[in-house]
């Protein structure tokens, strides 16, 4: 997740196929000439629609089909008892509770990490919800209980998603969400990403939106799994990016399976990442709603890299982030 200039976390891959059984944006087919078509599908919501008595909270309005597996009482870790409730390993990391959230961040990457990462925090994530992260329970197929939190990596040594104390084991990456833990990097609060070709802070909010996303569907409301989904379906032909404009810059291509590519002859249609399926949709566009995509190109070039430009081209989506 995070798309280029961002590492990924390895093997949090149920994330998605726990989604809910929503179909890729794309498939492709082979026609007469050899060449790929594009066909724009419509979001396809598995069954059984689960009754409300196995939700862990009451649905909005009805919904369509399966939701995520973090919904489901039988699916989850038991409650921990507050004796065992979550604490930071003070040895490996500085860490704050902002409210119900915590924010843990390796010793290596400094205390002046910690304030900054708390001050997003409590700038973007609301005091409520921020409430309900420390509430949130993972599934059983997940490595850790809960709760949702952030975990903050150094990327001047290399530090990746094994080894926090919590896991000690092989998992690469450092940029991105496995389910409890939304991994970040140092150099998001300093310079951004990749040596500053992204916005400082743009990685921290796209993957934090991934955590408030499945802690919004546990514990306030599962439709929001449908709504996003079908504003996906609404919008996503807005992300496409405009053959005769591909000339200047590196294009991401979203195939069947969100694999990204750069090859035309791969994928002759060009979209941004948000097109890519439900979940990146909300993360990229609360991610051009905080004003964190006004310097990428191809948002720029599909006149969806402002808040305002998003407002204007999908008010019920700025209404519902």
């Amino acid at each position: 997740r995070g798309g280029k200039g961002a590492d990924e976390v390895k093997g949090d891959g149920k994330d998605d196929d726990k989604s809910g059984g929503n179909e890729p944006l794309f498939s492709f087919s082979i026609t007469e000439a050899g060449k790929e078509k594009k066909q724009v599908k419509k979001v396809a919501f598995e069954l059984p629609v689960p009754k409300n008595t196995e939700l862990l909270s009451k649905p909005s309005r009805a919904l369509n089909g399966r939701v995520h597996a973090v919904c489901y009482k039988a699916e989850l870790y038991e409650e921990q008892p507050r004796s065992s409730k979550f604490t930071p390993d003070r040895k490996f990391y500085h860490a704050e509770c902002c409210e119900g959230l915590w924010v843990c961040v390796s010793r290596r990457c400094g205390k002046d990490i910690l304030a900054k990462a708390c001050a997003l925090v409590r700038r973007i994530v609301p005091e409520k919800q921020r409430a309900l992260w420390g509430a949130f329970r993972s599934p059983k197929w997940a490595k850790d209980p809960g709760p949702m939190r952030i975990v903050v990596l150094d990327n001047r040594t290399n530090e990746e998603a094994g080894c926090i104390p919590e896991l000690q084991d092989s998992s690469r990456g450092r940029n991105g969400t496995s389910c409890p833990f939304v991994f970040t990097s140092r150099e998001d609060f300093e310079e951004g990403v990749g040596g500053g070709s992204w916005k400082p802070f743009q990685l921290t909010v796209h993957e934090m939106t991934h955590g408030a996303d499945m802690v919004i569907r546990q514990l306030m409301d599962p439709y929001f799994h449908d709504q996003v989904a079908l504003l996906w379906e609404k919008h996503a032909e807005k992300f496409k990016i405009e053959r005769q404009k591909k000339k200047s810059y590196r294009w991401t291509a979203i195939l069947a399976n969100a694999r990204q590519v750069v090859s035309e002859e791969e994928a002759p249609e060009r979209y941004c990442y948000a097109a890519a399926n439900r979940d990146e949709f909300l993360a990229e566009c609360h991610t051009i709603a905080q004003g964190l995509h006004v310097r990428s190109n191809d948002y720029k070039l599909c006149s969806l890299s402002t808040p305002e430009e998003l407002g204007k081209a999908m008010p019920d989506g700025l209404a519902v982030l």
